[in-house]
């Protein structure tokens, strides 16, 4: 389970939600591809495939911009844990849906909640607090129930591991192209609109920049026009290494065990 797929069972769990709204009315185990060591200075692909964040990186920020899903969290990978937000607008209903899910080692927590939902019924009625999932009860595989080696939860070792070109522009910068027929199952863009770049797919321009000590701090790929889609942005940035506190367990008093309504959301 990486942050991608999750991202995808959220949205899932807002299409569900909709459809009863508008009835009623009313963090991938990512692989370092290392350089071999050598006295010269890496290559511009290798020491990009150098500054993914790996289980020693420590505790950082992290967001996710593709025009559909804003994804915001922190992760730890060397402690196994992470949190992760989603916000989901549902266009028909009006109401957004905003999502975090928490994982610590073998255990995970949800926290659900609606704004710009008055006047609408169909919407289950969910506690504050953070929700305890029982794996026993989960009933598919898109949503975290334990950690399972994430490490770049923005997936932009997707786009670095699949570099068609790329040259250093500056110190700490770098511009090149990656392919997308790549992507596998990460969705930088989805099957029609991978459809619709035909050709193009396979050599999108993209930028990245790395900090001082050689770290991944962004990554955009900048995607074409193409079919009924305009021309868009996959941003990933990863931030405050070292210094963003790692996440936790919820305090006793914040947390209790999901109700039968977050399962039959997450199972939708």
């Amino acid at each position: 389970m990486n942050v991608s797929e999750v991202r995808r069972a959220g949205l899932s769990v807002l299409l569900a939600v909709g459809v009863a709204a508008v009835g009623g009315c009313g963090v991938a185990d990512a692989v370092k591809d290392a350089a071999p060591a050598s006295a010269q200075p890496l290559a511009p692909r290798d020491a990009l495939l150098e500054s993914l964040p790996d289980t020693s990186t420590g505790s950082f920020r992290f967001t996710v911009e593709d025009g559909r899903t804003p994804t915001a969290g922190e992760i730890d990978a060397g402690k196994q844990s992470y949190r992760v937000g989603f916000r989901y607008r549902q266009p028909d209903a009006g109401f957004t849906l905003h999502s975090d899910y928490l994982v610590v080692r073998e255990r995970s927590w949800i926290k659900i909640k609606f704004t710009g939902a008055k006047g609408l019924t169909g919407l289950p009625k969910l506690p504050k607090k953070w929700m305890l999932l029982d794996p026993a009860k989960v009933k598919t595989k898109d949503v975290p129930v334990a950690y399972e080696n994430e490490t770049d939860p923005g997936d932009a070792g997707t786009v670095l591991r699949a570099i068609v070109e790329v040259e250093q522009t500056s110190p700490g910068h770098y511009a090149g192209t990656t392919d997308l027929t790549q992507q596998g199952e990460v969705e930088i863009v989805d099957a029609a609109r991978l459809r619709a770049l035909g050709p193009k797919a396979r050599a999108v321009p993209f930028e990245a920049t790395v900090d001082s000590q050689g770290r991944l701090t962004s990554t955009v790929v900048r995607i074409p026009a193409a079919g009924k889609s305009k021309a868009s942005e996959y941003e990933v940035t990863y931030t405050g290494y070292g210094s963003t506190p790692t996440p936790s367990e919820p305090p006793a008093d914040e947390q209790q065990r999901a109700t039968r309504n977050a399962y039959e959301l997450l199972n939708a």
